[in-house]
């Protein structure tokens, strides 16, 4: 098999699936018949990485996988597209990765969507609580946050809480629009990048009460897989290197791929 040149990193076979206009990590699995749809973002789509944990799941359960990983999404991007919506209600299990609580719009902002990583502007209450802030600096949700943060933890203990409230009513409603069994996935990691450990603003309360939403929850903690010794292992173009040390490792897919198969089968009837 021929491999991949770094220079020019991985080639991913964007796919579309239904009406949906987002293009999804290829290539297209076909809906005809009995599959498994993963909805998540970076760590879904598998950037960097030539055996995604979604291909792993495939091969460990003999099921088709459809990757519907997005690159910095979040929830937005999947509750407003009908297209997507069809898949997850035709599918027999959905997984959901719990994606952080800052790329989704909320009374304090608003978020692409779906880009949901792109700040478009903020509310009237966002503009009064940080009334020293020029939000036309922001550009990304991640860069907004921090900077208040620092600005203002206490102020920013509010918008915090504004969007835990929001994750979980915007969960519930995702989770609301699927039929089949629903599995909930926890990808944790506690290397803080500053606003805290991943996903952001994520808590066990939080999952908790999503108890009568879903039918498994599958936690998985790759913190110490995160490590430069796992660059020499994904594909990417020297310039992206930084940004392929934020990714989920080939380790850290191996992982998550062994703690899913086992809800996965279990949830389709299955012997683990």
């Amino acid at each position: 098999m021929t491999q991949p040149d770094p220079a020019e990193g991985l080639k991913y076979y964007p796919c579309r699936y239904d009406t949906s206009r987002i293009q999804f990590r290829g290539p297209r699995v076909s809906l005809d018949g009995p599959y498994t749809a993963v909805v998540g973002g970076s760590e879904v789509y598998g950037k960097y990485v030539d055996d995604p944990f979604t291909d792993q799941l495939a091969e460990r359960t003999g099921r088709r996988v459809v990757n519907l990983g997005i690159l910095n999404g979040g929830l937005d991007a999947f509750v407003l597209d009908d297209g997507v919506l069809r898949v997850l209600a035709n599918a027999e299990t959905v997984v959901v990765q719990a994606m952080g609580a800052h790329n989704m719009s909320n009374r304090y902002y608003t978020v692409h969507p779906r880009r949901n990583d792109r700040f478009l502007k903020q509310s009237s209450q966002m503009t009064q609580l940080f009334r020293d802030v020029d939000f036309s600096d922001f550009s990304f949700t991640r860069h907004m946050l921090s900077s208040l943060k620092a600005r203002s933890p206490g102020r920013f203990a509010k918008v915090e809480a504004e969007l835990q409230k929001a994750w979980v009513a915007r969960m519930r409603l995702l989770f609301s629009r699927i039929p089949g069994k629903r599995v909930l996935l926890m990808i944790e990691n506690n290397n803080d990048r500053g606003l805290g450990p991943e996903p952001l603003f994520v808590t066990i309360d939080m999952l908790q009460e999503l108890e009568g939403s879903i039918d498994r929850v599958v936690q998985c903690d790759v913190s110490d897989t995160m490590s430069d010794a796992s660059l020499d292992e994904m594909t990417f173009p020297e310039k992206e290197r930084d940004a392929a040390g934020q990714m989920l490792t080939p380790e850290g897919h191996a992982r998550v791929a062994e703690a899913l198969a086992k809800a996965v089968r279990r949830s389709n009837g299955l012997a683990a």
